[in-house]
């Protein structure tokens, strides 16, 4: 659960050697001791949750009781020894209990061990998707559209990550929480902004672009505070790269030009510097992944009408800028790996922001009189009189 698959099956393989050797070179004990711990490895694979854990202990416990049985019936063939039974039996139980308490013993250590080493399981990121954490609550309330945007940007990379083999819980853990340096200026972001009053209006493009690029060290400085794991930290460092915030950089350079009409247009050039996020760029495929679906789901809220082949477009034209622009240098993913990611992007995001039919509005009641006119040419023209109805027949005993 901490090193992977690979260590695991390695180190099972040493400690199953050296247990044969030091029980007298026993093949058998060999044999049960790697056996238990591939079932232990095969049942500890993408756990989820801590009773899992004492799950996979049991199992292996099992398969040790099941091999002692194995053998003490092989080595006691044709013979009517109790005393032989009765060691089978308690092997058996002693092989069952190990396995038991071992996973209780894990269950115990492993978020001492998480902390000393700095590593992070699938159990304790699937803890952080509780949206009641202290830092997912105060984005729902100090920047909602923040805090939908994240929730949108969690289940694009989570189907891109199952869609190209990598870790979908740390791409979910890392998309709710790399907008939370957000909430230190909540209005200063499109998304946040109720009364359609822009506070960027009053400010220099260099001091926007510098507030907007503040939300992810704030973020960080946020992550280390509540003591987020590593994975999530570099996450919001890398979300954005290298990129340049475009809009204020496009509008400085309009600014510039009016400032200066008869110079020369290099004399008018703005440097790009004060515009750049610090970086670092994605580093991860899981990074990568975060890195496009922010910018993908922000994007696609300005197409006025969404097509597949709108959409489709976007997604091209984001990927093909930001390759260009050199933000996956140092990123092991494949073309293979960003054609399957455009894909899921497009499925996904078209099913979220898919389109309904208007419900019709509800027919004005009618009008007292004319109600009563209407009941009144629904009744029946010689109604019978009521005592008519209740007077008994003739001749019948009553």
């Amino acid at each position: 659960m901490l090193l992977g698959t690979g260590p695991a099956i390695m180190m099972a393989l040493v400690v199953s050697l050296f247990t044969g050797v030091i029980c007298g070179n026993r093949l058998d004990v060999l044999v049960v001791t790697f056996f238990a711990s591939m079932v232990g490895i095969f049942a500890c694979r993408r756990v989820r949750q801590r009773g899992r854990v004492i799950r996979a202990g049991f199992l292996t416990g099992v398969c040790v009781a099941v091999f002692a049985l194995l053998l003490g019936a092989a080595d006691n063939i044709g013979t009517d020894n109790r005393g032989a039974v009765l060691i089978v039996l308690r092997q058996m139980g002693v092989g069952l209990g190990t396995g038991l308490l071992t996973g209780m013993a894990v269950v115990g250590f492993l978020p001492v061990l998480e902390m000393l080493f700095r590593r992070t399981t699938d159990i304790t990121l699937l803890e952080l998707t509780d949206y009641n954490h202290p830092l997912l609550s105060r984005l729902q309330l100090e920047a909602p559209g923040t805090y939908h945007h994240s929730l949108m940007v969690a289940n694009l990379a989570e189907n891109a990550a199952q869609a190209i083999g990598a870790n979908p819980l740390v791409c979910r853990v890392s998309a709710l929480f790399h907008d939370i340096g957000k909430t230190a200026n909540p209005e200063f972001f499109t998304e946040n902004q109720r009364d359609r009053t822009n506070p960027h209006d009053d400010l220099s493009p260099i001091a926007s672009a510098k507030v907007i690029r503040e939300h992810v060290t704030e973020g960080v400085a946020l992550a280390l505070r509540h003591r987020l794991p590593r994975l999530v930290i570099d996450a919001i460092r890398q979300h954005h790269g290298t990129t340049l915030v475009q809009y204020f950089y496009q509008r400085a350079r309009k600014e510039s030009r009016t400032a200066l009409p008869n110079q020369p247009e290099s004399t008018a050039e703005v440097p790009e510097a004060p515009f750049r996020y610090d970086g670092p760029k994605p580093e991860t495929r899981e990074c990568a992944i975060l890195f496009f679906a922010d910018c993908v789901e922000a994007a696609s809220r300005s197409l006025r009408t969404v097509t597949p082949q709108s959409l489709a477009e976007l997604i091209d034209r984001l990927f093909q800028e930001r390759i260009d622009d050199g933000q996956l240098d140092q990123c092991p993913i494949t073309l293979a790996e960003i054609a399957k990611i455009k894909t899921s992007f497009e499925f996904t995001q078209l099913n979220m922001l898919h389109s309904r039919i208007a419900y019709p509005a509800p027919e004005p009641a009618p009008a007292p009189a004319l109600a009563d006119a209407a009941e009144r040419k629904n009744a029946p023209s010689t109604p019978a009189p009521s005592d008519a109805r209740d007077k008994p027949t003739p001749g019948k005993n009553l």
